[in-house]
C-alpha cells in the first residue's frame, strides 16, 4: 500500500462521512482549529535504507492530514476545487520511527495571516512525541491564489512561533553569501 493508495482510501472514507453533513455559511473557529488526528502503520514501502521512517515520508503523512482537513472545511462551506500549495515546511525530528510502529499524527491550524495558513504537526508513537513539523501554505483554485478568508479565516491570527519562523525565512532568503 503506497501513499497514493492511502490517499484514495482516506478520500473515499471522508466522502462517505461528509455525505450526511450539510454545508453551512460560516465555519466556526473551533472547526477550523480542531486537530486532524489520523493513525498510520509504518509499512515496508515507508522505510528508508537506514531502518527508520525517512524525512520525506513525514511530509507525505502531513499532506494526507492537511488534505483531510481541507476537504472537511470545503465540504462544510460548500466549496469545490480548493487546493493548496506549500510555501514553507520544516521538521524537527526527536526520535526515530521504526518499521511497523503505529504512528499517530495530529495536525492543527496554528494560525493565519492575509496570505498564508500555518499548520503544526505532532507525530506520536505510543503517546511519545517523535517529531514536530510546521507547514505554511496558500490556497488556490481555478482563478489562482485565494486568501484564507475563503474559509472564514479573517484578519491575522499569528503566534510567536509563526513570527519567529517567518523572520527566519526572511533572513535565509536575504542571505546573499549562500
Amino acid at each position: 500500500m503506497n501513499m497514493l493508495l492511502r490517499f484514495f482510501i482516506m478520500v473515499s472514507l471522508l466522502k462517505q462521512q461528509l455525505k450526511h453533513q450539510s454545508a453551512s455559511e460560516m465555519i466556526s473557529l473551533e472547526t477550523l482549529t480542531a486537530p486532524t488526528v489520523r493513525h498510520y502503520r509504518v509499512l515496508p514501502h515507508d522505510m528508508g535504507f537506514r531502518d527508520h521512517l525517512p524525512n520525506y515520508r513525514y511530509l507525505s503523512f502531513i499532506e494526507l492530514n492537511i488534505t483531510n482537513w481541507l476537504m472537511t472545511c470545503c465540504h462544510q462551506k460548500g466549496i469545490k476545487n480548493l487546493g493548496w500549495i506549500i510555501a514553507m515546511q520544516e521538521m524537527v525530528y526527536l526520535k526515530q520511527i521504526k518499521f511497523l510502529d503505529k504512528m499517530t499524527l495530529s495536525s492543527a491550524v496554528a494560525g493565519w495571516d492575509h496570505k498564508y495558513v500555518y499548520f503544526e504537526h505532532r507525530f506520536f508513537v505510543k503517546n511519545q512525541l517523535m517529531g514536530v513539523g510546521m507547514t505554511k501554505f496558500v490556497f488556490t483554485d481555478d482563478t489562482g491564489m485565494r486568501t484564507p478568508e475563503v474559509l472564514d479565516m479573517t484578519g491575522e491570527r499569528l503566534t510567536e512561533v509563526i513570527n519567529t519562523w517567518n523572520n527566519h525565512q526572511i533572513a535565509v532568503k536575504s542571505n546573499k553569501s549562500a
